[in-house]
């Protein structure tokens, strides 16, 4: 799990503090991709990500930049 010291890009854990309550979403992880300054990702990268990320994580992303 990557740190989120910088907010930069990678996997960023999720816990609840109710996760007796709501065990389905007591820890799950989101994907945040971080735009390059001065460069954009074409939508088949993006496309790429996200596949990955439904296959093999939560499915859940955050695509942060000036275009996201």
């Amino acid at each position: 799990i990557v740190g989120v010291m910088g907010y930069g890009g990678g996997v960023i854990g999720r816990y609840s503090d109710l996760s007796e309550e709501y065990p389905g979403v007591s820890h799950f992880h989101t994907i945040r991709v971080n735009q390059p300054s001065g460069w954009y990702y074409t939508s088949d990268a993006l496309r790429t990500i996200c596949d990955i990320w439904d296959r093999h994580g939560s499915g859940l992303t955050n695509i942060h930049g000036s275009t996201g």
